[in-house]
């Protein structure tokens, strides 16, 4: 998968974990193949959690852990959240974040707009940077 596409399927996933319950079984078909489409069931609500608060409580330029243990026979994951930068689209408050992960010696890396919602809730948009 080339690396733009990696990215964009990236940005996806969180647009959809951060849409729709379930998410998972999204992972097994789309992105089994990047480091976040390896999480367990259980783990993507944690992930959901942690880069909800990040775009809700990280000032820019500030950066999250992402620290996900071994489990069985997947490597643990390790990386950041960072707030890259903040404006306005359509009266919505927007973050650009990046997102740094590694696993086991492979790294991937994407960057993506989330914009709130009326309701608190954070939703992915194509703004140009």
């Amino acid at each position: 998968m080339s690396p733009v596409r990696r990215r964009s399927a990236c940005t996806a996933l969180i647009a959809l974990a951060m849409a729709a319950p379930p998410v998972h079984a999204y992972f097994d078909h789309f992105l089994h193949s990047t480091i976040i489409g390896t999480l367990q069931q259980d783990e993507v609500p944690t992930y959901v959690r942690l880069y909800k608060d990040a775009l809700s409580n990280t000032p820019d330029g500030g950066s999250v852990p992402v620290q996900f243990p071994a489990v069985g026979r997947r490597p643990a994951i390790d990386g950041t959240l960072t707030l890259e930068g903040s404006r306005k689209d359509q009266g919505s408050a927007c973050r650009r974040v990046r997102a740094e992960l590694a696993q086991a010696g492979r790294k991937e890396r994407w960057v993506g707009w989330f914009c709130q919602t009326p309701d608190g809730d954070w939703k992915r948009r194509n703004l140009k940077s």
